[in-house]
C-alpha cells in the first residue's frame, strides 16, 4: 500500500498540528514496513526532518508552492496522481481532486465555535473546505468523543465514518528529568522556583488573560509565593494579550515565547501545577504531557478537556476566575491533593501512546483501501 501524508504541518512549530503530525512521521513507517509512505513537505531541509533516522518505507517529497491556496488544490493534487497513492492523509483540507482514498484528521471545529479566536480568512475558509473534506472522505479521524459528536452534528455524517484516534505523549515526557538539566533551563529563561505553569499559543482561546488575573488573585488573598509561566509562541491577537498580561503583572509573570519541543519536559518538571484554562480544545495535549511529566493539572471543563482529564486533576469553568484562583491557591497550599493528582495523572497519561495511536491509523488505511 501506498499512503501519501501532507505532512507540512510538521513545519510549524509550538502548535498541536505540528506535535501530532511529527509523532505518525516519527512512528507510522515502523509500525508498518510492508507499506510504503511519502510524505509531502514544503522544506525539506527543516531541522525535524533532517533529524530524523532513514527508513526504506519512506520517501520525501517537497511541493513548489507553500501557500495552501496553491499547495493543496494544485501541489498536493498533482502529487497523489503521480505517486499513484493509495491513500491521501490530511489534516482538515484536502485538495478537490485527487488519488486515493481519503482519509482527513478534523481535531476540533473551532473555526465554527470561537471564530473570533481567528482571521476572518481563516474562519470563511475553513467553513467551506473542511465541510467538503469531511464529507469526501472515506473516514474522518478525530482525538475525542466531544469531538466526533460535534462533526457528526455538525456535518450529518454516518457514525461508522467517524474514528476516535487518542492522541499520545511523546516517551520523553515520561523519563526523569535530572535536576542538573532543570536548573540550567530555568536559567535559560529567566524563571525562578516555585512556578505555575501554562502551555499554549497566545490566541483568546486559551483564556491567558484570565490565567493572569486569577493567579494575581491567588498570590494577593491566598499569598502565593510563586510565578507564572506562560510558554507558547505568539500567534492571533497576540500583541492584545501580551499587552493586557503586562498591566496585569506585577513582576512574578514570565512570558518565554515558543519552547522547543527539547525543553518542555524539563519545564514541566520544574512546575508545581500546568493550569490550562483554555475556551475550547479537541484534545488539549499539554494536559496529557503535564500528567505525564508527573505534575498536577488544572483546567477547563469545557469542551473535550474534561474528558481528557478523567479524574486525575481539577476542571473548572474558565469563564469563573475566582474558581480558578481558589483552585491554584487549592493545589499550592495542600500537598496531598498534589500528591494524588500526581499519582492519578502519571496512570492517566500511560493510556495515550503514539505507537498505540500510528497502529490504528494504520488499520484504518488498511479497511479504506479494501472498501469497495
Amino acid at each position: 500500500m501506498r499512503i501519501g501524508i501532507d505532512a507540512h504541518a510538521a513545519e510549524q512549530d509550538g502548535s498541536g498540528n505540528c506535535t501530532y503530525i511529527r509523532n505518525l512521521i516519527r512512528t507510522l513507517p515502523a509500525i508498518g514496513p510492508g507499506h510504503e509512505f511519502i510524505f509531502y513537505v514544503t522544506d525539506r531541509n527543516h531541522r525535524f526532518y533532517r533529524e530524523l533516522p532513514k527508513q526504506p518505507n519512506v520517501r520525501w517529497r517537497a511541493l513548489r508552492f507553500g501557500h495552501p491556496l496553491v499547495r493543496i488544490p494544485f501541489g498536493l493534487a498533482a502529487a497523489s496522481f503521480r505517486d499513484a497513492l493509495d491513500v491521501l492523509h490530511v489534516q482538515y483540507i484536502a485538495p478537490p481532486f485527487h488519488r486515493g482514498k481519503l482519509v482527513a484528521t478534523i481535531h476540533d471545529l473551532g473555526f465554527l465555535h470561537v471564530p473570533r479566536t481567528f482571521s476572518r480568512f481563516f474562519v470563511a475558509r475553513s467553513k467551506f473546505l473542511v465541510r467538503q473534506t469531511a464529507r469526501r472522505a472515506a473516514r474522518v479521524i478525530t482525538g475525542s468523543a466531544y469531538s466526533r459528536n460535534d462533526i457528526l452534528g455538525t456535518y450529518g455524517l454516518n457514525g461508522r465514518k467517524v474514528d476516535i484516534v487518542s492522541c499520545g505523549v511523546a516517551p520523553d515526557f515520561f523519563q526523569d528529568v535530572d535536576p542538573g538539566r532543570i536548573r540550567s533551563l530555568l536559567a535559560k529563561y529567566g524563571i525562578r522556583r516555585p512556578y505555575i505553569l501554562a502551555v499554549g499559543r497566545l490566541n483568546p482561546r486559551k483564556n491567558l488573560v484570565s490565567l493572569a488575573r486569577a493567579f494575581a488573585r491567588a498570590k494577593s488573598e491566598g499569598g502565593l509565593p510563586h510565578r507564572l509561566v506562560i510558554a507558547g509562541k505568539e500567534d492571533f491577537e497576540a500583541a492584545k494579550i501580551i499587552s493586557a498580561i503586562r498591566d496585569i503583572d506585577g513582576g512574578d509573570i514570565v512570558l518565554t515565547g515558543f519552547v522547543p519541543d527539547e525543553d518542555l519536559p524539563a519545564l514541566y518538571s520544574g512546575a508545581e501545577m500546568l493550569v490550562y484554562p483554555s475556551h475550547f480544545e479537541g484534545v488539549g495535549l499539554p494536559v496529557l504531557e503535564a500528567m505525564a511529566t508527573g505534575i498536577p493539572v488544572i483546567t477547563s471543563d469545557a469542551s473535550s478537556l474534561p474528558e481528557i482529564l478523567g479524574d486525575a486533576g481539577i476542571a473548572v469553568d474558565p469563564g469563573n476566575e475566582d474558581a480558578l484562583a481558589g483552585a491554584m491557591v487549592r493545589l499550592a497550599q495542600d500537598e496531598s491533593v498534589r500528591e494524588e493528582f500526581q499519582k492519578k495523572g502519571r496512570l492517566r497519561s500511560r493510556e495515550f501512546s503514539w505507537d498505540a495511536a500510528a497502529q490504528k491509523i494504520l488499520k484504518i488505511y488498511e479497511e479504506v483501501v479494501r472498501e469497495r
